[in-house]
């Protein structure tokens, strides 16, 4: 048996909520009103965990300063 995918329509895409076709540039589905911030705009999977924070990031502990020369 061969399966082929169902045919991708270049000039619509699928709304992440509802799975209605919206036109590619559309700001929010026509159907639900889901606002998407682009074509990949797929809901945040509750319970993912967040990206860690940085070194140096506020709260981080600062490095000490260069000690003083005598009489300055």
């Amino acid at each position: 048996m061969c399966f082929r995918p169902a045919a991708v329509s270049s000039d619509k895409i699928a709304c992440p909520m509802c799975g209605h076709e919206n036109p590619l540039g559309a700001a929010a589905c026509e159907e639900c009103g889901f606002a998407s911030s682009g074509p990949s705009a797929a809901p945040k999977a509750p319970g993912a965990p967040g990206a860690p924070k940085a070194p140096g990031a506020p709260g981080a502990p600062k490095a000490p300063g260069a000690p003083k020369a005598p009489g300055a």
